[in-house]
């Protein structure tokens, strides 16, 4: 049971004292600032000891002009919370619960995230930050997978940039701890390149006391009987290693577009850190190796790029073949650049963090030159998925991620050029359309494209400028995020609108209301979002949207929404968008 040793690992490397006290929180005083202000990139560099580093980067660290102190601070609040709480149980991304009632529980949370500079909990309070949880939910592959490339990132940036030892010590125990859960979401399925949806505990209240199906009845029939988008089950790794685990099957692409992105981001920090044990690269190799094979298989309808379960059927979701649609057909005359853009980053990503010739023959003999897949990204078929108003921004965020995997991964750079004009002219910017990225407030797109636009790879240094502006749209949004603890309490905006997609109270384009907490007055245009949900005309500033467990793939043109506040959000999105930003290097 190696998750709960090297949980006990990470939690002592908690506990270590030393970090440089942080003072400065993201002020929330209620009132609309307006447009956030960043600081001059062009202005002379702050005295920046005793940190070391002669590059710059997306956004500002300590030693460059434009660091931003109250955004590292806010950062570092939130990797305090996410490392203390809602790693705590599983090693990686959860929504964890605190009941409303367990007042003195939740007050001890926000006195420590907002009183002290600590990482230990226990030793701070006397309450074990897993036993006083009343909910631990499922560790799932998007936010899992990104959260710790966000380790990885952060353990980059605090190495390369001469942050003091201990940190970095501290930092590299916890991408450890968060490469474990990446192995496992892999190994607990017992088939080579087979890949979780979520992983839970068992022991805990939450996602692990869920009714396990076995993967097959007594007469070797498939359970359950129809596919579903998830069914939870025992260990199933070789030897039984994870008695104390269940996992969710079915994983989709965007799942599995998360623990991808883990895999290329975790090698592209520790290929050639001597610090990082010899055997966990080989098994992230291995493990990344496995899963670019499995993708690659052509199964017996004659397609590959297909994700299956140990229980032989593919998952509800896990199609990302460039002819496939939703998994419902395969239209061999239509491009899907949705699926294409994913599939080139997914698999240049495996084959980077797996060094293995046959997967990089198959993405540049086959993808590339044989199957046209660049050139999909080219004839918008990359947004099939704008519906208009009711789009699903879970494909815009599942589009810009492949697009960031190939900007990065992709060894071939006429491909990554084309990525590059797909992601300046076809994705970020959409005109024509009821909705552009470019308008949203979305950091990871903005990023996203503000890096396209340096020519920076894993193969290249960056060699343009980004898009300053576009960084710092990022920017602020990301100081637009409410100071940790991120409790899920409902924001509502316009309390007199029902929208049940069978009535609705506010009819379409008529209507306003003004944001609570002084802010603007927003025009709304009726239940014309996912779902029936009541939109904005315009993008919300974050500070003003109701909270997600992941930003980037929530419409920003929501208006009411929330939970009851008993959820303390991890807050990954702010940690992926951010730690990439100060991570990647720009001239």
């Amino acid at each position: 049971m190696r998750l709960p040793l090297l949980l006990a690992s990470a939690l002592a490397l908690a506990a270590c004292s030393g970090d440089p006290a942080v003072t400065a929180d993201a002020a929330d005083t209620g009132e609309d600032p307006g447009p956030v202000d960043t600081a001059d990139p062009d202005a002379a560099a702050p005295d920046c000891a005793p940190y070391a580093y002669a590059f710059r980067t997306l956004v500002p660290g300590p030693c460059e002009p434009g660091y931003d102190g109250d955004l590292a601070a806010l950062a570092r609040r939130y990797e305090r919370s996410f490392h203390v709480f809602s790693a705590a149980a599983l090693g990686a991304n959860a929504d964890v619960g605190f009941a409303l009632e367990n007042t003195a529980d939740r007050d001890a949370i926000s006195a420590f995230l907002a009183d002290s500079d600590g990482w230990d909990f226990a030793a701070a309070t006397g309450r074990d930050p897993v036993a006083i949880a009343t909910s631990t939910q499922k560790v799932t592959g998007l936010y899992a997978g990104v959260g710790i490339a966000a380790d990885a990132f952060r353990y980059a940036v605090l190495r390369d940039q001469g942050y003091p030892a201990d940190e970095v010590e501290r930092a590299r125990g916890f991408l450890l701890r968060g490469l474990e859960v990446l192995h496992i979401a892999t190994e607990i399925t017992g088939i080579p390149g087979g890949m979780v949806r979520s992983i839970g505990r068992r022991d805990l209240p939450g996602a692990g006391q869920s009714e396990l199906v076995p993967l097959f009845d007594d007469h070797g029939t498939a359970l359950p009987e129809t596919k579903n988008n998830g069914a939870w089950r025992a260990d199933n790794s070789a030897g039984g290693q994870y008695p104390e685990l269940v996992w969710e099957d079915s994983c989709s692409r965007d799942m599995a577009l998360g623990w991808v992105t883990a895999y290329g981001a975790a090698w592209e920090v520790i290929g050639d850190d001597a610090t990082i044990a010899a055997d966990v690269k080989a098994r992230l190799r291995a493990d990344a190796k496995a899963i670019g094979d499995h993708l690659r298989v052509v199964r017996d309808n004659g397609y590959d790029l297909e994700l299956y379960d140990p229980d032989g059927r593919r998952t509800l979701h896990g199609c990302v073949n460039e002819h496939n649609f939703d998994c419902q057909a395969y239209v061999d005359f239509v491009d899907n650049g949705f699926h294409a853009v994913m599939a080139l980053g997914m698999v240049g990503a495996l084959a980077y963090a797996s060094g293995d010739a046959d997967l990089a023959r198959y993405l540049k003999d086959d993808l590339i030159a044989a199957r046209g897949l660049p050139a999909m990204l080219l004839e918008d078929a990359v947004l099939n998925l704008d519906t208009g108003y009711d789009t699903n921004f879970s494909g815009v965020n599942m589009t810009f991620g492949g697009a960031l995997l190939a900007l990065r991964y992709v060894d071939d750079a006429a491909t990554r050029d084309v990525v590059r004009e797909a992601v300046d002219t076809h994705l970020y910017h959409r005109e024509g359309s009821v909705w552009e990225p470019v308008d949203m407030g979305q950091s990871l797109f903005d990023f996203v494209y503000a890096h396209a636009l340096t020519g920076g790879s894993v193969f290249g240094p960056p060699t343009a400028a980004p898009d300053q502006d576009a960084v710092d749209r990022g920017v602020s949004t990301l100081l637009g995020f409410p100071s940790p603890p991120y409790w899920d309490a409902a924001v509502v905006h316009c309390p007199d609108a029902t929208c049940d997609c069978d009535h609705t109270a506010v009819p379409e384009g008529a209507e306003v209301c003004t944001v609570a907490g002084a802010g603007p007055t927003v025009d709304v245009l009726g239940c014309r979002g996912r779902g029936c949900a009541l939109i904005a005309a315009a993008p919300l500033p974050k500070r003003y949207r109701s909270p997600s467990n992941y930003e980037w793939r929530s419409s920003p043109y929501r208006i009411n929404g929330g939970g009851d506040g008993s959820v303390l959000l991890p807050g990954v999105d702010f940690r992926f968008a951010y730690w990439l930003g100060r991570y990647l290097r720009v001239p």
